[in-house]
């Protein structure tokens, strides 16, 4: 257990209080919290896999769903990180955002009493030990210290379930197979994962080992990451790549410093221009090595002129997550220099530049690093409450990349150039590859009109460069060497070397003059030269198929009606309201001070138990203040509406009072028995507030207004590189992305060509004064799960439909309807057009896929008068079924053969 000391001395122990912000979610971490927690609290949850880009909120998302989880069910959990500097990080979090989870340190809580809500955090590495496997986890107890195994079982004994997260499962997973057989030897009820990649070889190695087949994916788009202001929309990273001359007298490790500490102060200088109170961090990582912190800061001294109390040190060996927050949150400090150990595990909001004077060869770089510097700041969300208002310099991460393997040969440096690419994609989209003044090579996924870089392009004539360049100047190449000369870099050099607010010492890009400028879709004289630029910016178009029968311009929705007499409706409802015999039985005698409980008296010295029924003292106050409370949450009433309420059900009980008043000897005098009755209803709303409150919404949704949604998008838009699948009977021809392809478009197509996906109205020629053309764009909201793309091939081969839409959600022209039961708006799944009778006119029905039949039954109580009945249908291990107005299980449906689809729909044709 050797190791497990040591763990445990290296890691905070006692986490009383969260040491972070608190976190007000976005909307997209709202909508993921709710998904990832409904598929965890269904039937035999798979694994859920949660893809989110650095800086998303993965964490918080998962602390959320965990606490919701917790909340229905008894859940003892585990969580699971790559590094140790990120447990007391993980645990700080947990304290933060969940008040109703308890996390401990895996080598304390083993040794606690397990609980419901107890989270163990611990790095992945700890508990995947071959020779714990072989020991079943259960060796290395004693009187003191419990084993794995033991703490397991006796958690099973007190009948909780167990949860297991891994954070960063993109680099935990490294011990994939030996964690999955920890895994599968916790046998856990609950699994979810976070990863910031697309990269699943190690999570689907993982998950075979520990004997799971499949997986629910959840994924994040980095836009809605950049548009929440959490993410910075750009990254620029520059790795230098000098000529044969230059490289004996270069040193990049220096050159990299002053890059990066000029890149920081004209940050600095546009903050204060922006009047923005937020000093920028510049991070230094250094490779390993005693001095490499010292000579680091030697270098900003000398040969930046940085004051020695701006720089912090981590130079610890032993990773100090404490150490290196306090550093990155101290707005004195202007320069954090760390090693790759204690490279992550921190976050620091206002660090802009990251400069690396290390090789850059490790392939986790820029998942460890990169998101250091791409979040945005607080400072920066108070500033601009819209991402695009924000400059382009505070919205992009900087990145400087030192490493002298890369001088052996252009060859080698291409290869370098593109294993960095590579890494670099993995956490934001396409990156472009250019030239610098200096000979550098800029990526980045900024736009820029110079002609882009491929590692394709033949290599250059290295002496034929050299010779052009001195026939230009001699003295140009002296002066160039002399620049990145270590000795003249130095106090005392040539005077004017380095200006630290000069712009043209930093690395800009070479425009060249020739270079093609990107063709703007805006600037289209018609639709042809639009859709050719647009396939240009990789870019395809889908139009919409009015060649199909019955297609229409629009679609049809409901609004909620705005004015309506709630008076009628409030006396309908209470009218019709079914009372439940107890319910009145308690409302009766609650309103004349009757109630009885059991009174237990105990006898302790003949030890007898007496237990008598006894009359209670009822609050009628208390009782009222309940039923106003009730009533505010009941949609659309006012006060006199609730007036209206009380006064109904209390007549209706006038009847069943007074003739138990008869028959009492004392009968109350008339402005008693109308305070009773009062109470009584009071009572009655209380208990049967959710019969109420369905019953408006019902009725509200009665008079709903049928009205025109918003034009159908006459295209939709998707990245070329993904290659949709041809529908038959689809409005636009094609089946909707699948989810892995809409998390994976960051990769496919930079960030302003994935604004050109957009919603939005295009206009062309001069006067650009009409509309033009529409174009939608296919979102999460139109992703088929394999279910639901079931459906729509079937769709496709059912001869009595004329065409079908995949309806998205919340989209100006979707079909929407007031539901019977909520407040809420329903999207059904598809839009179908059907021929209810072969050679009839087609009329357009809806279709909604459901998982939850309780929630079919509600959402069925409202029938629309546009569209008739909707058609819900469900699946039952592998066989489909149409569901009844109950919610029960009605006929088959085969997909195959869609004639009892057809039968369903003409029994209910509007």
């Amino acid at each position: 257990m050797s190791s497990s000391v040591s763990e445990n001395r290296n890691l905070p122990l006692n986490v009383t209080q969260g040491q972070q912000h608190a976190i007000v979610p976005e909307p997209y971490q709202i909508r993921l919290v709710d998904s990832i927690t409904k598929q965890l609290l269904s039937t035999n949850p798979p694994p859920c896999l949660l893809r989110a880009p650095t800086g998303s909120g993965k964490t918080f998302v998962l602390i959320k769903v965990m606490g919701n989880a917790t909340n229905e069910r008894d859940i003892l959990w585990f969580w699971f990180v790559p590094y140790t500097t990120l447990v007391g990080q993980t645990i700080d979090a947990l304290v933060t955002d969940a008040s109703d989870l308890t996390p401990v340190i895996f080598t304390n809580g083993i040794n606690q009493d397990p609980v419901a809500g107890m989270t163990l955090v611990s790095t992945v590495q700890h508990v995947a030990r071959s020779a714990w496997r072989r020991e079943n986890y259960d060796a290395g107890g004693g009187e003191l210290t419990r084993t794995p195994a033991e703490f397991l079982a006796l958690a099973r004994a007190k009948g909780l379930q167990v949860g297991v997260i891994v954070d960063e499962a993109h680099i935990a997973l490294d011990e994939a197979t030996e964690f999955g057989q920890f895994v599968s030897w916790l046998n856990p009820e609950y699994l979810a994962m976070a990863t910031a990649t697309p990269k699943d070889q190690r999570i689907e190695q993982f998950l075979a080992s520990a004997h799971m087949s499949s997986k629910e994916v959840f994924s994040v788009s980095r836009d809605d990451v950049v548009k929440s202001r959490l993410n910075k929309a750009y990254i620029e990273a520059v790795i230098y790549q000098l000529q044969r001359t230059r490289a004996s007298v270069a040193d990049l490790k220096r050159t990299v410093l002053r890059q990066a500490w000029r890149r920081n102060l004209l940050i600095k200088r546009a903050l204060e221009q922006e009047d923005i109170d937020l000093t920028p961090l510049l991070l230094v990582q250094v490779e390993d090595g005693p001095d490499s912190i010292a000579q680091a800061q030697q270098d900003l001294i000398d040969l930046c002129g940085v004051a020695p109390n701006a720089i912090g040190k981590h130079s610890a060996d032993t990773p100090d997550p404490g150490l290196m927050s306090s550093i990155a949150n101290d707005p004195s400090i202007e320069v954090l220099i760390f090693k790759q150990s204690a490279g992550t595990g921190f976050d620091a909001p206002r660090a802009f530049v990251l400069a690396s004077t290390k090789a850059v060869n490790d392939s986790d770089f820029a998942m460890q690093f990169i998101g250091r510097v791409m979040r945005v700041s607080r400072q920066i969300r108070a500033k601009y409450s819209d991402y695009r208002d924000i400059p382009d310099d505070l919205n992009t991460a900087f990145v400087y990349l030192a490493d002298a393997q890369a001088q052996q040969g252009y060859q080698q440096a291409v290869q370098l150039i593109e294993a960095v690419r590579t890494e670099l994609e993995g956490q934001v989209e396409v990156m472009t590859q250019r030239k610098t003044r200096s000979g550098a090579i800029w990526l980045g996924n900024k736009p820029s009109s110079q002609r882009p870089l491929t590692p394709r392009m033949p290599l250059p004539d290295i002496d034929a460069s050299i010779q052009a360049r001195q026939t230009d100047s001699d003295t140009d190449e002296l002066e160039a060497s002399e620049h990145l000369s270590p000795s003249d870099d130095v106090p005392g050099g040539p005077a004017g070397l380095f200006d630290p607010l000069n712009d043209d010492g930093l690395d800009e890009l070479v425009i060249s003059q020739d270079a093609p400028t990107r063709p703007e879709p805006q600037d289209a004289s018609d639709e042809t030269q639009w859709a050719e630029t647009m396939l240009a910016r990789g870019i395809s178009h889908y139009p919409l198929r009015k060649d199909l029968p019955a297609v229409p311009t629009c679609l049809r929705r409901e609004d909620r009606p705005q004015s309506i007499e709630m008076a009628q409706i409030t006396e309908r409802v209470a009218t019709r309201l079914v009372l439940s015999d107890n319910h009145v039985h308690d409302a009766i005698l609650a309103a004349r001070n009757r109630l009885k409980e059991t009174e237990i008296r105990t006898d302790l010295i003949r030890r007898q138990v007496h237990e008598e029924q006894i009359a209670i003292v009822v609050d009628r106050n208390r009782i009222a203040a309940e039923a106003r409370a009730v009533m505010k949450r009941l949609p659309q009433l006012e006060e006199a509406d609730h007036r209206i309420l009380v006064t109904t059900l209390a007549n209706r009980l006038r009847a069943r009072l007074e003739s138990v008043i008869d028959e009492s000897d004392n009968p109350p005098p008339a402005q008693e028995v109308e305070r009773m009755l009062r109470t009584a209803a009071c009572w009655l709303i209380v208990a049967h507030y959710q019969d109420i409150e369905e019953a408006l919404h019902l009725e509200i949704a009665q008079q709903a207004q049928s009205l025109d949604a918003d034009p159908l998008p006459d295209v939709m838009l998707f990245p070329t590189n993904v290659a949709l699948s041809i529908s038959s009977k689809n409005l636009y021809g094609v089946l909707p992305p699948t989810q892995e392809d809409l998390a994976n478009l960051d990769n496919q197509i930079a960030l302003e060509d994935r604004l050109l996906l957009e919603d939005r109205v295009w206009r062309f020629g001069k006067a650009k004064t009409t509309r033009q053309l529409i174009s939608g764009k296919f979102d999460q909201t139109f992703s088929l799960n394999s279910y639901e793309m079931g459906l729509a091939k079937a769709l496709d081969r059912a001869p009595f439909v004329a065409w079908w839409f995949r309806n998205p959600e919340r989209k100006g022209y979707s079909v929407r309807l007031v539901r019977g039961e909520h407040q809420n708006y329903f999207y059904p799944d598809f839009v179908v057009c059907v021929y209810h009778v072969d050679g009839a006119q087609p009329v357009t029905r809806l279709i909604e896929t459901k998982h939850d039949l309780k929630d079919a039954r509600r959402k069925a109580k409202h029938t629309p008068k546009e569209y008739g009945k909707v058609i819900f249908i469900t699946k039952d291990s592998d066989q489909h079924y149409l569901l009844n107005e109950d919610g029960s299980l009605g006929e088959k449906l085969d997909f195959g053969n869609m004639e009892r689809l057809r039968e369903a729909m003409q029994r209910t044709v509007p």
